[in-house]
């Protein structure tokens, strides 16, 4: 076998090093880029559990009293549904209150003492803002307020519930669809709600999905029948939030007889209505009074990152419906 001339060895040996030179520069370049810029969460971890920092304290012993708080719920709640589906009550500070907005939201907790708490935490609905005189100090989106219940659903430990509970808790946390199997959604009338001067309140209860009302209209129903109260026929009044009471939806002008609803549901930037059939209060609604829209909210976020989700503090912008 005849041998290779001793220039072309050379030639080789210099291809192979330029070779080698470059793949060690481009390697180099990685450690010195990553050392630099330190690793950060991407964005599929981010549309994920909120990069926010949060924390669940213990709510006072009076707790059940937040049932009929600001949003509304009366002592029933939570509805044999969320429980059943291991859903606890919470409440939340400012940042995720959100002024009303987050009324009926539900979020998934899990603390970051993985050796401490259980893999999938726990699943919270938030029926009330905290109570007065809460520290809500401290930067992040907010903080969760739990019942030993709910403290004990997040640990793995026996007994782990009560040592969790006697101090503030780092958890990471999400938003996730409530799911109401034999609820649609319903809508109380506001106490303040005077039928004789068209004055009229409304909350909404048992909202599915994981989104948020953001516009709502009332109208008359010229019957109990979809065809006869069609859309052309009805005249639409606009329903406003104060800035007191974010969570009531009112309007001065609503008009005589049973009444139908039309409202926008969106995760984010993108939204649509959803009209009820026919009429959802009747001609002599009464303060105080629960009724069914027959309307079932099931939309959920195309990812969970946005400020509906992960409280005022996210930048991350809104999401789309899926």
């Amino acid at each position: 076998m005849a041998s290779v001339p001793v220039s072309r060895q050379h030639h080789l040996f210099l291809i192979l090093s330029l070779y080698l030179a470059v793949a060690v520069g481009v390697i180099q370049a990685q450690l010195t880029a990553a050392s630099a810029h330190p690793l950060r969460a991407s964005p599929s971890y981010r549309c994920d559990w909120c990069p926010t920092r949060s924390t669940a304290s213990l709510l006072p012993p009076d707790a059940a009293a937040i049932t009929g708080a600001a949003c509304g719920y009366g002592p029933g709640f939570p509805a044999p549904e969320l429980a059943d589906g291991g859903f606890h009550i919470a409440a939340v500070t400012p940042g995720l209150y959100r002024r009303g907005q987050a009324c009926g939201a539900c979020y998934q907790l899990r603390c970051r003492d993985s050796a401490a708490c259980a893999k999938d935490g726990v699943k919270v609905v938030v029926v009330a803002d905290a109570p007065p005189g809460t520290n809500v100090t401290g930067a992040g989106a907010g903080r969760f307020l739990l019942t030993k219940g709910a403290f004990a659903a997040m640990t793995n430990r026996p007994h782990g519930g009560d040592r969790l509970a006697r101090v503030a808790v780092d958890v990471d946390f999400r938003r996730i669809p409530c799911a109401y199997k034999n609820k649609n959604l319903s809508v109380k009338v506001d106490e303040a709600s005077v039928r004789s001067r068209g004055h009229l309140a409304l909350r909404f209860l048992h909202q599915g999905g994981q989104t948020d009302i953001v516009a709502v209209e009332v109208a008359q129903a010229v019957s109990d029948d979809a065809k006869d109260a069609s859309p052309s026929q009805a005249t639409w009044r606009y329903m406003t939030r104060r800035e007191i009471s974010p969570a009531v939806w009112r309007t001065s002008r609503a008009p005589a007889g049973p009444l139908r609803l039309r409202i926008v549901i969106t995760a984010g930037s993108g939204g649509k209505w959803l009209r009820s059939n026919g009429a959802v209060l009747p001609a002599d609604w009464v303060p105080g009074g629960v009724y069914d829209t027959g309307l079932r909210v099931a939309d959920v976020a195309a990812s969970t990152c946005g400020g509906s989700s992960c409280g005022s503090d996210d930048k991350d912008g809104d999401e789309e419906l899926r």
